[in-house]
């Protein structure tokens, strides 16, 4: 399936590709029914194929269903969606591949490797049910498809706004001030996508200005997505009884690094006895930040926590997050992150004139040690009927040989060319910046493998760690003095002020571990029982009672626009196991974060190696020993 980026898509063109590719994939499946061939060629080449064919389709459509400007193109992915679906349930059901799989002798680990991991996953999947069971698991899956678009939707299409004074933007910085002008009642609208909301929540000192924010922030898609987000639950858990699983938690967690639910009840546990006493000493200096304007406050709220946090650190560390604006430009922080992992990888970025899907999308070649390897597509400004989130998103996977990746960054960050003056980013933005290229470096070097299917790693719980990994050089003066220049000045950002940057960073560490530790058990506890009483806020108050550093706001309902939830489910807690394994990789780098000799040994021993062996393996490779939470805990403390 290939693509002519520079021509415009539409529905038919989408509609009509995506069709014949999945025809090709059906035809060489149908084959290997047909054939009862044993080796590479008769097997696993074209199932291998075959696999690329509908994943292609899969994630092309994943990607235009959240970010293509045309309606009726977003719909028709939609649809897409459905077919590849009904696709991919069929191949896993072939009871005639799944044989002529376990009849392979095969020639080598990476053969092993491909016939073990498919054969597990179309067990997983219930290719040894009975006829009725697979029509039953089909037919779940479709809805579940459905469910997981309709959810989407809503999300993506409900952007909320609040309706302000002048005077109530007091401790915004002065681009966003000035890029908020008043209205024609004298009113400024501050809407609920990400360019508005984070600053606002982190900077206004008007709190119940805050709050109404914060509010519509939690409110959207409600109250549609809570009975989507329930109907998807029960379907979930009815899918995993009939492929023999207690819960959907335990289906979800049967082939992560934590093993089981338990493992990752137990594993968060651990975590949170960790943190403890840092979030003791965090929330005590927020508590009391607060009561210097609240003197009989007793608790923290939700959504006070970031413009605390932003207190403390202004106030008593000396880091006010504002001061570093200026330093942080759109256009300068692209063009560092791209020269960085350019140095760090081997990567060279060479930009061309095809416009994908929006004039603001900006695509680039990749080659990968002189190599040509792929390219990128950068989407990372806000409009309307775009993904409101940030995500790495594929859009062609890789095959050595075959096919190219082509990865798609999707972020929401101020745009160059529609804001009054500079595009500054908060510091906290390009961290994300950071986190989601590193996805899009992971994408690249696992998609120069021999087998498609081995490219994507197999435990779920691993995929944050490379992209976690790389946030750590937007901390480093040597990293930031090359791009973070004052836009007035020209100076770069002082030594001092990076050095209060990272002890700011610090602080906070213990309540935002412990507020993703309650996350996680949310997800986990919504997907471990039987739902048939399910009620989605209940679980969400009783765990923030037990879990959470902060108080939750009793008229949010958040889980109606935790966007993880289609996909993520009850595994959550993947973003708290890949920063131990994260914090575990940069023990490696004992001569800086700029040492290449390890930068590239990383490269080709952990991100190039996609799923041809066990995470935890390729980590104890590139550090010489077994991973261990020794790192973990020391960053933790």
């Amino acid at each position: 399936m290939t693509t002519d980026i520079a021509r415009p898509i539409t529905p038919a063109d989408l509609t009509e590709r995506s069709r014949r590719a999945l025809a090709e994939a059906e035809e060489l499946i149908a084959r290997i029914e047909r054939g009862g061939g044993s080796d590479r060629a008769g097997v696993l080449e074209p199932y291998d194929q075959a696999w690329l064919l509908a994943a292609t389709v899969s994630v092309e459509a994943g990607l235009m269903k959240e970010v293509h400007p045309d309606t009726a193109v977003r719909f028709a992915a939609e649809d897409v969606s459905r077919e590849v679906t009904r696709f991919s349930t069929r191949m896993q059901h072939s009871r005639a591949l799944y044989d002529a799989l376990g009849g392979v002798a095969p020639a080598g680990d990476g053969e092993r490797r491909l016939v073990q991991v498919v054969r597990d996953e179309m067990r997983r999947a219930g290719v040894e049910l009975d006829e009725a069971g697979r029509t039953r698991v089909l037919a779940l899956r479709q809805e579940l498809t459905d469910l997981g678009l309709t959810f989407q939707r809503n999300h993506r299409d409900d952007v909320r706004a609040v309706d302000l004074r002048p005077e109530q933007l007091a401790g915004m910085p002065d681009d966003y001030v000035r890029d908020h002008p008043g209205g024609a009642g004298g009113t400024v609208r501050i809407t609920t996508d990400y360019p508005d909301y984070i600053p606002f929540m982190a900077y206004a000192d008007d709190e119940p200005a805050r709050h109404d924010l914060h509010r519509a922030f939690q409110n959207r898609a409600v109250p549609a997505n809570l009975e989507v987000l329930t109907t998807m639950i029960r379907r979930k858990h009815e899918l995993a009884d009939l492929l023999g699983y207690r819960s959907w938690a335990e289906y979800q967690t049967e082939d992560t690094i934590a093993g089981s639910a338990g493992g990752v009840r137990s594993f968060l546990r651990e975590v949170a006895g960790i943190a403890r006493d840092r979030v003791r000493r965090e929330s005590e200096r927020l508590l009391a930040k607060k009561r210097e304007r609240s003197p009989g406050a007793d608790r923290v709220g939700d959504w006070e926590l970031s413009y605390l946090q932003e207190r403390v650190k202004a106030e008593e560390i000396g880091f006010d997050a504002r001061d570093a604006r200026p330093y942080l430009e759109y256009r300068a922080v692209r063009q560092a992150i791209l020269d960085l992992n350019g140095e760090l990888f081997g990567l060279e970025f060479s930009r061309s004139r095809e416009t994908p899907w929006h004039p603001s999308v900006e695509t680039f070649e990749v080659a990968v040690d002189g190599e040509p390897s792929g390219r990128i597509s950068l989407d990372m400004h806000p409009r309307a009927g775009k993904y409101k989130h940030a995500a790495n998103f594929g859009y062609r996977p890789g095959a050595a040989g075959r096919q190219q990746t082509h990865s798609v960054l999707v972020c929401n960050f101020p745009d160059p060319h529609t804001v009054q003056g500079p595009a500054l980013m908060d510091h906290r933005e390009v961290v994300t910046y950071f986190h989601e290229f590193g996805h899009l470096v992971h994408a690249l070097m696992r998609g120069r493998l021999r087998w498609a299917r081995l490219a994507r790693p197999v435990e779920f719980d691993f995929i944050e760690a490379p992209s976690q990994f790389l946030e750590q050089w937007i901390f480093d003066h040597a990293v930031l003095r090359r791009f973070a220049k004052h836009v007035g000045t020209g100076e770069p950002i002082p030594e001092r002020m990076v050095a209060k940057l990272r002890e700011a960073r610090d602080f906070g560490r213990g309540v935002q571990t412990q507020r993703a530790v309650f996350m996680s058990m949310v997800s986990l506890e919504l997907h471990d029982h039987d739902p048939k009483e399910l009620d989605v806020m209940q679980v969400w108050h009783e765990m923030a009672a037990e879990w959470s550093p902060v108080e939750m706001d009793p008229e949010g309902r958040f889980p109606a626009s935790w966007t993880h939830m289609p996909g993520y489910a009850a595994a959550y807690f993947t973003y708290t196991l890949s920063r131990a394994v994260a914090e575990d990789l940069s023990t490696a780098f004992t001569s800086g974060l700029m040492d290449l000799t390890q930068a590239r040994r990383y490269r080709d021993l952990v991100l190039g190696q996609g799923g041809t062996k066990p995470a935890l393996r390729l980590v104890e490779e590139f550090l010489r020993r077994p991973h261990d939470l020794a790192a973990y805990k020391r960053w933790l403390a």
